[in-house]
């Protein structure tokens, strides 16, 4: 009786599926954006206009997804963030780096590049104690994560490190 009371929503398009899918098949999929400002995670290859389910979206009374209108391509796969040098970077390093590749590239690398974020721009503002630039580009198989340092005064100033992810 218990378990009537409340609708059951199948994980569908969600980062959780979108892990198991991709480890599963191998595929990573993609993101897509609907017209409930969503991101959905789906498959196979979606056309603009075509209606998918929101996995975001609360459930209607009978317990069902609202279907909503794909509008394009999830978030850009290429971003970019400045950080200063202070204490908090490298952590607003590795949650940023998380949630690009939540958002646009292959689920399976989400903890590793946020790690690697994290420990990139540690360790460019332990050497140069100057703000950082980010970029994390998230393709479909593979994340590039490259930091360059803003000091001007020091050695190497402008110098870039950058570091490959690739699911196994």
């Amino acid at each position: 009786m218990a378990d009537k009371l409340f609708p059951v929503v199948p994980d569908t398009g969600t980062l959780k599926a979108a892990r198991l899918a991709s480890e599963v098949t191998g595929d990573p999929g993609r993101w897509v954006r609907l017209d409930c400002k969503h991101v959905r995670h789906v498959q196979q290859p979606v056309e603009p206009g075509q209606l998918l389910e929101c996995p975001t979206c609360p459930p209607s009374v009978a317990g069902g997804l609202p279907a909503n209108r794909v509008l394009g391509q999830g978030p850009e796969r290429r971003r970019r963030a400045w950080l200063d040098a202070d204490p908090l970077a490298p952590g607003r390093a590795g949650a940023f780096a998380a949630e690009a590749v939540t958002q646009a590239g292959p689920v399976g690398l989400v903890d590793d590049a946020g790690r690697m974020a994290s420990e990139l721009v540690a360790s460019a503002i332990r050497h140069t104690h100057a703000p950082v630039e980010l970029t994390v580009d998230a393709g479909d198989d593979v994340v590039r994560i490259e930091v360059r340092d803003d000091d001007p005064t020091a050695s190497g100033a402008g110098k870039v490190v950058s570091f490959e992810l690739r699911p196994a």
